[in-house]
């Protein structure tokens, strides 16, 4: 459980500030699209309900190209980062 273990060793504090930092670095990503890509999206994913079967081939095919162009592998590696350098920042004693 290394996840465990680092959480841990944060402490409440310091998971609370990681958390936080990863729905900020999630509204930057979901903010990049237009606000109509972003209505878009969240009508294709209340109609499909959690199922792609619930939409056709042409509304599934759009639902890929949208999430495509949310970055989820930047947005997965700018949330490690961000909290790899919290986490720095937290073990640095205090001067």
């Amino acid at each position: 459980m290394l996840l465990g273990s680092a959480i841990r060793k944060i402490g409440p504090l310091g998971s609370a500030v990681i958390a936080l930092q990863v729905v900020s670095t999630t509204r930057q990503h979901w903010q990049s699209l237009s606000s109509e890509d972003r209505a878009r999206l969240q009508s294709l994913l209340r109609h499909s309900r959690g199922k792609p079967s619930n939409l056709s081939k042409a509304e599934r095919r759009e639902l890929r190209k949208l999430v495509r162009a949310l970055q989820l592998p930047r947005l997965l590696r700018d949330s490690a980062l961000n909290a790899a350098g919290i986490r720095r920042q937290l073990r640095r004693p205090l001067d």
